[in-house]
């Protein structure tokens, strides 16, 4: 019986509590009254301790932002790098064609370096040697990979493969002495060779079928398109940052600058 007493003692207080209830909801509705003006002075007290924690912790939470997507940045940053190259070789070879409009019927039974397929691979290593410049890739004969073959990035020519192992592979850079490519320039057509110089990030022209040609600063040059070259046709080498014919000298020297930054490979294509 006191259980029941206890009940009907609380019941007033409840049905109170409930009317109360109802009533700030009607007046919160309405957006006026009591309650808005409560929450207003309310809103005005807590918010410059609310811009004063922003302020403390808002720095704290871009750190951590940054460090947990610092690896999507930077796989997003090395997938546009690719693109650009990509890019960049495309407007290259353009050029290419662009010069060579009137020998198209020459080129049909010649493979290009769009057709030829090729195994992606990342650069692992470099060598230190100013004479020598080579580097190491993550791909070996377990994936098709043979000496000699073609090495390209997206902008243009890197070198070829020059030692094999099954999982990696060692390319020779067009930059290192005593690498030789057939070239052929863009204006003319004329061909020659281009050569590795020791110790330098630089090529030069040698060995022109023309040495009275004159070769202009900005010219292109590009793999030559001969029945037994090593390389597929038309591939971007270089670029000629400076032509001088000396007094006495057989031919111009012209010093060229390969199309690919040879310092910063990433990702490189070893062509089939």
């Amino acid at each position: 019986m006191a259980f029941v007493k206890r009940n009907v003692r609380w019941q007033p207080i409840l049905v109170v509590l409930l009317v109360a209830a109802l009533l700030l909801v009607a007046l919160d509705q309405r957006g006026s009254g009591p309650i808005t003006a409560v929450r207003r002075v309310a809103r005005e007290v807590i918010s410059p301790f609310q811009t004063g924690v922003n302020s403390v912790f808002n720095p704290v939470r871009d750190l951590f932002d940054g460090v947990i997507n610092y690896g999507q940045l930077r796989d997003r940053n090395l997938d546009l790098k690719r693109k650009n190259e990509v890019l960049q070789g495309k407007l290259l070879r353009e050029r290419a064609v662009g010069s060579k409009v009137g020998e198209l019927e020459k080129l049909l039974d010649l493979p290009t370096f769009e057709d030829a397929t090729g195994v992606a691979a990342r650069v692992v290593g470099g060598s230190p040697s100013n004479f020598e410049r080579t580097v190491s890739i993550n791909k070996g004969t377990s994936s098709g990979i043979q000496v000699g073959q073609p090495v390209v990035a997206g902008a243009g020519l890197v070198g070829k493969v020059t030692a094999v192992s099954r999982t990696v592979s060692t390319v020779t850079l067009i930059n290192s002495s005593g690498f030789g490519v057939g070239v052929r320039l863009e204006n003319s057509n004329e061909q020659g060779i281009a050569e590795g110089k020791s110790g330098e990030n630089q090529m030069k022209l040698s060995f022109l079928t023309d040495v009275k040609i004159i070769v202009k600063k900005g010219e292109l040059t590009f793999t030559s398109a001969t029945t037994d070259a090593v390389f597929p046709p038309d591939i971007p080498v270089a670029r000629v940052v400076s032509s001088q014919k000396l007094a006495g000298a057989l031919e111009p020297t012209v010093i060229l600058e390969p199309v690919v930054n040879l310092d910063d490979l990433t990702y490189v294509k070893v062509l089939r």
